[in-house]
This record gives C-alpha cells, structure tokens and sequence, in this order.
C-alpha cells in the first residue's frame, strides 16, 4: 500500500543582501522517496532538523553512519560535507531551522551548540510541535523590519530543544544496536511487524531484546511501536487526514480499533484532537 505523501510547508527569508549570512527559513519537510536524500552535501549556512516520523541515517564524510529515528535532532554543520539517507516508506517529516553562518558562529563561540555530535537524541513532546508550527507562521507574517526578532526566536527554538539532549551511559555496541532496533519499530507504520522479527533483524532473542530495549528507551517495544504510531497519526490528523484513512495509514484494521488506541494513547479522541 503507498503511503500518504505528506506536503512540505517552509518559508525562506533573508536578513539584508548576503544570503550565507542573512539566510532565516524554517518548516516541515518531507521526504517520502528515495530521491529525496542528499548525498555529499555541503552548504554554508548552519540548519537544522528535528525528524518528527520516518527513519534514515546520517552518513559523515568518513562513511560512519548514524542511525536516524523520531525525536532526532541533526545538525548540519556549515561547511562540513555529510549525507542524509533516508528509508523511502513514506514516513519521513521533519521540521527544519536555517541561519546564517555569522550566527552560528556567535552561537558556537559561546559553546551553546554541540557540534561534534551531528546527531543528538532528545525528549520532545508536542509543545515543540506548538512552537514549531507557531515559529512557521510568524516567519511567514514577519515584515522584512522584523526578521531580525525572527532570527531570536529562531535561535530560541533551536536552543530549547537542545537544553533537552538525552545522556546514553549503554556501552556503544548495544547503544548502536538499540538504536537500529528503534529505527525498524518507527518503519513501514501502515504494516504489522512482529516484534520477534524486529529481535531476530538486530541477531538477539525476543526476550533480550525486550530486556535491553525497555532499559535503553525506558518503554517496551510494543508501547514504542504503538507511540510512533501515535505520533505519527497525529501529524496525519493536523494536515487534515481523515480518521478513516489515518487508521489505515498507522496500520489499525479499523476505525474503531485505531480511535480506541488514540484515545488510550493521548486522553483525547480523534475527532476531538482534529478540532
């Protein structure tokens, strides 16, 4: 079954003349087919993106790649040539900050942002969704006398979600292999993927797998999967997605089945979260 191609909303701005330092733009990006990763890429300006569903990774110029799940927040360094790879199920959405190199390097001069680590996990819920969609939208109403306090509130959300940066204590080759096995349960979301499956992909039995996994991400694997799900669902619900069809797309086999899930998930019906 093809996924839904969820539609980009962005907005690029420029501060002045000079685009490399000027540059102010934000948005939800997706990337639904293969054709849309980016290879060897290199810009001059500092963006950034917190990946909100979908899965693909983050390869360096010296071919170590990093896996890239939900709740990711990746940076792309100016200057520094990296690939995004990104698994064409459709699935992928995320929202995007850029700004001009001048900025970043008063940013980084100050130590606020870890650039030695391109991808960082963190906690994020839906208040960044809020100051997301909000960030959006005054961008887009800014006169061209206001993007200066743009640029503030740019570098604000940018920094919030880094005050928010998950510390890994896991040894390094069970941290990697966590991190696989939550890139496959937020994958192919309009499927049933037995968990047994997922263990037997990552070569560990079901049990160690549940094990390891509910220490590493704080949730069994069911529960991570069902989240996803959720998530996901709630990104399909906002861009005006029917219940009906959002329950097809998250994989519930009705109407009834993926309301009760939403409503247990989130405290909220989905007819009512659509409001």
């Amino acid at each position: 079954m093809k996924m839904l191609e969820m539609k980009s909303d962005v907005i690029y701005r420029c501060i002045g003349p000079d685009f490399t330092n000027g540059i102010l733009a934000c948005g939800y990006m997706s990337k639904p087919t293969k054709k849309k990763s980016q290879y060897n890429f290199v810009i001059d300006y500092y963006s950034c993106f917190l990946l909100l569903s979908g899965s693909g990774y983050y390869i360096a110029d010296n071919g170590v790649k990093t896996p890239i799940r939900p709740g990711d927040f990746v940076q792309r360094i100016p200057g520094v040539c990296h690939s995004t790879d990104i698994i064409p199920d459709g699935n992928w959405l995320e929202f995007f900050i850029s700004f001009g190199r001048t900025t970043y390097d008063y940013l980084r001069s100050l130590g606020l942002l870890p650039t030695d680590t391109p991808v960082l996990k963190v906690n994020f819920n839906d208040t960044y969704i809020k100051m997301y969609s909000n960030l959006l939208q005054q961008l887009k109403e800014a006169s061209d006398s206001q993007l200066p306090y743009m640029l503030l509130k740019a570098q604000e959300a940018v920094l919030s979600i880094l005050q928010n940066i998950r510390h890994d204590t896991s040894n390094n080759a069970l941290k990697e292999t966590m991190d696989e096995a939550c890139r496959l349960l937020a994958s192919d979301l309009n499927k049933d993927i037995p968990l047994k499956d997922v263990a037997t992909a990552i070569n560990m039995s079901y049990e160690s797998f549940r094990k390891h996994f509910t220490k590493h991400v704080g949730l069994s694997p069911l529960r991570y999967r069902i989240e996803q799900k959720m998530k996901y669902a709630k990104l399909l619900l906002l861009s005006g997605v029917s219940i009906k069809e959002t329950a097809i797309l998250t994989g519930y086999c009705d109407t009834y089945s993926f309301t009760k899930q939403f409503t247990r998930s989130t405290g909220i019906s989905p007819g009512r979260f659509k409001e």
